[in-house]
C-alpha cells in the first residue's frame, strides 16, 4: 500500500509521535525496533492495494483510509504494548518465533538458556575438589578424570581448628608432589604424585600433619583442555563442548472486525451545530476503542500466563510504633526491591521489574509515593486503564481487570527482544468500502478489520504479587 507507506514515513518524522513512541518503549533501541516493525506492517500492504482496486469504492475512500491509518499508529504508541510485549510483523497468520538455548554436548544440560537459570559450573579449565580427611586413613587417591597440565596441581591440608593456616603441597611438573618436611610419605605401593595423563593424584599423609576431626583437603588444578597429544586421551569427552539448540513458539493470529453505522443527516446536523469534522470524532473514538481492546488482551494474557504462587506483601503492621505513614511506604518500597530480587533469580538476564500492571488499590498505593518523591504522576492520563505514572522511573499501569489488591511486576529487556508477551501484527486496522442502505439513502455503514496475536511466551519475566493493607 504505497499510500500507507508514505503516510507512515511522514508520521515517523513527527516529533510528537516519536516522543510518544520513545515514552512507551523500554529504551531508544526498543523504540527503533518497534518503528521498523510498524514500517514492515504497512509495507506488507503493497500487494493488497493492487488487489483492492478490483472492488468498487475500495480505493476511493482517502478520508476513511487516513482515519484508520491515524487510529492505528496512534494506538501503537498509546497502548500497553511497548511496556509488556515484543512486537513482530507477521507475513503469515501463523508464524514461528525462534529462540536459542546453548546446551552441553555431553549431557544435554542448558548451559545458557534463552532465559532462566544457567548451568556454567565445571566448564572452566581450572577445577576444584575437596573432601574431609579420615583420622584412620593415611593413603589418598583422587581420580579427577581430567588430563592435568603439569605444574598446576595445588593441594591444601586444612585443620578445622586453624583454616587460615593450611599446609600447601604442589607438583614439580614431573609428577612429584613437594611439601614441607615430614608432611608426606610413600605408601605401601610406592605410588606418590600425579599422573597427568589419567588425572589421578595420589599421596600419603605422614606424621608431620596430624589428622584431627573435620580436617579436610582441597585440590586445585588446571585441565589440559588444549589436548596435548603427549598425554593421550581419556575415555569421556570434556565438559566444555556445546551446541546451539533452536526452539520455536507457534503464534497464531486472530481476525477481528469493527463495523461503524452512520447517518448522513445526523452527521451534517452535528457538523453545522458544533463545527466539528465527524471524521475526526470517529477517528478519535476508533483509536480509543482499538487501544482498549488490545490492552484488555495484554492483561488477559498476563492472567493466563501466571501459574505459580502469588507473592504476598503484608503491610498490615507496617505502621506499628510510628506516628505517620512513612514506615508504611518504606515497607512497600522495600518489598518491591524483594520482588526485583525474585525476578532476577527467576530470569537471570534482567535485574528487576521494568513495568507494573496493577489493580486500583495497588495503583493508589503507588500514587501515594509521590509525597516522598518516589513517584511522578502522569498528568496526561485520560482514562482509568492507563499509565498512572512512574515509580522511580518504572512505568505503573492501572487496569480494572486486575484484582484491586494485586499487581504484575513485568520485565522487558532493554533491547526489546524479550518480554512476557509477543504481539504479532498480521493486518493493521484496514477500512472496507462504504455500503449504503437502499431502504434509507441517508444511512451507510463501513467497517474496519485487523488481525493480530497476543501470545504468552516468557513467564519467567513476570511475578504476580498481592498487597495486604489494613486501610
Amino acid at each position: 500500500m504505497d499510500n500507507e507507506v508514505r503516510m507512515f514515513s511522514t508520521t515517523a518524522q513527527d516529533a510528537v509521535w516519536l516522543k510518544m513512541l520513545e515514552g512507551s518503549s523500554r529504551s531508544k533501541v526498543d523504540a527503533a525496533l518497534r518503528k521498523e516493525v510498524y514500517q514492515k506492517v504497512f509495507s506488507n500492504y503493497e500487494s493488497l492495494r493492487e488487489t483492492a482496486k478490483a472492488f468498487s469504492g475500495m480505493a476511493e475512500v482517502p478520508i476513511l483510509s487516513n482515519q484508520y491509518f491515524n487510529a492505528t499508529v496512534a494506538s501503537y504508541v498509546r497502548s500497553f504494548a511497548g511496556f509488556l510485549t515484543i512486537e513482530r510483523a507477521m507475513d503469515q497468520p501463523t508464524a514461528l518465533l525462534w529462540y536459542n538455548d546453548l546446551l552441553g554436548v555431553t549431557n544435554g544440560r542448558k548451559v545458557l538458556p534463552n532465559l532462566g537459570k544457567e548451568d556454567i559450573k565445571g566448564i572452566n579449565g581450572r577445577f576444584n575438589t575437596s573432601s574431609v580427611l579420615d583420622e584412620a586413613t593415611k593413603d589418598y587417591s583422587i581420580a579427577t578424570n581430567k588430563k592435568i597440565i603439569p605444574g598446576t596441581v595445588e593441594i591444601k591440608l586444612i585443620h578445622a581448628a586453624h583454616p587460615e593456616s593450611p599446609v600447601v603441597i604442589r607438583d614439580d611438573r614431573n609428577g612429584n608432589l613437594l611439601a614441607p618436611a615430614g608432611v608426606l610419605g610413600v605408601n605401601a605401593k610406592g605410588a606418590l604424585g600425579v599422573d597427568y595423563r589419567t588425572g589421578v593424584v595420589t599421596f600419603t599423609i605422614a606424621d608431620g600433619f596430624t589428622i584431627e576431626e573435620n580436617d579436610k583437603y582441597s585440590l586445585m588444578a588446571y585441565e589440559d583442555v588444549a589436548g596435548d597429544p603427549a598425554f593421550g586421551q581419556l575415555t569421556g569427552p570434556g565438559n566444555n563442548r556445546f551446541k546451539v539448540q533452536m526452539n520455536n513458539i507457534v503464534v497464531t493470529t486472530e481476525p477481528d472486525m469493527l463495523v461503524a453505522e452512520n447517518n448522513l443527516m445526523a452527521i451534517a446536523a452535528a457538523q453545522k451545530a458544533i463545527a466539528m469534522n465527524p471524521a475526526e470524532i470517529a477517528g478519535a473514538k476508533l483509536t480509543e476503542l482499538y487501544t482498549k481492546l488490545v490492552n484488555d488482551k495484554f492483561v488477559a494474557a498476563l492472567d493466563r500466563m501466571w501459574s505459580g504462587n502469588v507473592t504476598v506483601i503484608d503491610l498490615t503492621h507496617a505502621t506499628n510504633g510510628w506516628l505517620d505513614l512513612n514506615s508504611y511506604y518504606e515497607k512497600f518500597m522495600r518489598e518491591l526491591d524483594n520482588i526485583d530480587t525474585l525476578m532476577a533469580e527467576q530470569a537471570y538476564k534482567i535485574s528487576g521489574a521494568t513495568a507494573y500492571v496493577c489493580g486500583k488499590h495497588v495503583g493508589t498505593l503507588f500514587t501515594n509515593l509521590r509525597h516522598s518523591g518516589n513517584f511522578v504522576k502522569n498528568t496526561e492520563s485520560t482514562y482509568v486503564n492507563d499509565l498512572l505514572g512512574y515509580y522511580n522511573g518504572i512505568p505503573v499501569l492501572r487496569h480494572l481487570d486486575v484484582d484491586p489488591d494485586e499487581c504484575y511486576a513485568v520485565a522487558k529487556t532493554a533491547d526489546g527482544q524479550l518480554a512476557p508477551i509477543m504481539r504479532g501484527i498480521f493486518l493493521p486496522l484496514t477500512n472496507t468500502p462504504i455500503v449504503g442502505n437502499y431502504n434509507n439513502p441517508t444511512q451507510y455503514a463501513s467497517g474496519v478489520y485487523y488481525q493480530e496475536a497476543n501470545s504468552e511466551i516468557v513467564p519467567e519475566l513476570m511475578i504476580k504479587f498481592r498487597v495486604q493493607q489494613d486501610f
